[in-house]
């Protein structure tokens, strides 16, 4: 018999050269490439559509709470003193308000109205995190709200300092109850407009402050009643998109600048139940940095206090109007769109927005 071995030697295998191995390296690279961004933009169009929801569910709570008490929640009730130096004796937020129509009626059940939101009564309530009130597309940041003021810290120049310390760690919410138009901001947008900046520039409802030792100043603000709404409900925000607060943000990137970062630190109303929650608009300049009195842009170049609409969501911001609709507000808006959508009966023109 012959030996096929011995005639014809080993039988060799033959495998991948390096050139091929490094052709077929660079064919996966490239497909990643180009799966990675549409796996980005499924993603964040998920995000979105939950943002938006969240938003959804808030209006509708609004507007059951409209049904229940002839108005919608105001964006904070304070009770204050002034005599022995600044204090928030009690303090209710419209998050707080809105709770036992957002299923969360034994959270609600559980603060205590007649203190505010620095007292420890409350503290194993306000620390409580509220999926609704979180964007998903907002950039990592730690879903507890947490700051010390020392007592004597002067945060309002109309104010005393602090009689206490204000002590305060609580869930994070990305969205705010818009109150009006005011600063730069609306210097410019009547000047497009070619109307008086005076008047009223109030959005759908503003703050009610109590001066519980001083009665005369006490300010009940306005009333938030659909009624009221005169530029109409479709047209008018009631509340927007104002994401990553505590901590400071200008278009796009974190920002510890001092003093700015400290007083966002202390002052920009990040958690639901956070009382110094104002969204008096006065805008910001392009780079997120504040002008004489605010600035033109309102929408996405700061999260500061004041600054406007801020999210992680590219090229604007969502807004929860009057009626209930949810709209996504382009960050290329006019001034004079801006100030028209956020008064709510000075009669500005709006056009398709």
């Amino acid at each position: 018999m012959k030996d096929v071995s011995r005639c014809c030697g080993p039988r060799r295998v033959r495998g991948f050269t390096l050139i091929e191995l490094l052709v077929v390296i660079a064919i996966i690279a490239i497909l990643i490439a180009l799966l990675l961004p549409a796996v980005q933009q499924a993603r964040e169009a998920a995000r979105r559509t939950q943002c938006r929801n969240n938003l959804k569910q808030i209006g509708i709570a609004m507007h059951n709470y409209h049904d229940t008490y002839g108005m919608f929640a105001k964006p904070t009730i304070l009770g204050l003193t002034v005599g022995s130096g600044l204090d928030i004796r009690s303090s209710t937020t419209w998050e707080l308000s809105l709770l036992p129509y957002l299923d969360q009626a034994p959270l609600y059940e559980r603060y205590d109205f007649n203190q505010g939101a620095y007292d420890a009564v409350n503290a194993p309530v306000i620390v409580q995190v509220i999926s609704g009130f979180l964007c998903p597309s907002t950039a990592g940041t730690d879903p507890l709200v947490q700051y010390d003021i020392p007592a004597g810290t002067q945060i309002e120049p109309s104010f005393p300092g602090l009689a206490r310390n204000w002590t305060f760690r609580g869930g994070r919410c990305d969205y705010e109850a818009m109150q009006g138009v005011r600063g730069d901001l609306a210097s410019i947008a009547y000047a497009q407009l070619g109307m008086n900046v005076g008047g009223s520039r109030h959005g759908y409802a503003t703050w009610d402050i109590r001066f519980l030792d001083a009665p005369p100043y006490s300010d009940g603000g306005t009333a938030g009643r659909v009624r009221d709404i005169t530029d109409g409900t479709s047209n008018t925000v009631m509340v927007v998109e104002l994401a990553g607060r505590n901590k400071l943000w200008r278009v796009g990137r974190p920002d510890s600048t001092q003093p700015d970062a400290q007083i966002q630190e202390w002052v920009s109303g990040g958690g639901w139940a956070d009382p110094i929650n104002e969204m008096w608009v006065n805008g910001r300049l392009y780079d997120g940095t504040s002008g004489p009195d605010g600035g033109p842009c309102a929408i996405n170049c700061s999260n500061e206090r004041g600054a406007g609409w801020y999210s992680f969501h590219p090229g604007g911001a969502f807004s929860l109007m009057c009626d209930g609709s949810v709209r996504f507000m382009n960050q290329s808006l006019s001034q004079a769109v801006i100030a028209a959508l956020i008064t709510a009966a000075k009669g500005e023109p709006l056009g398709e927005f």
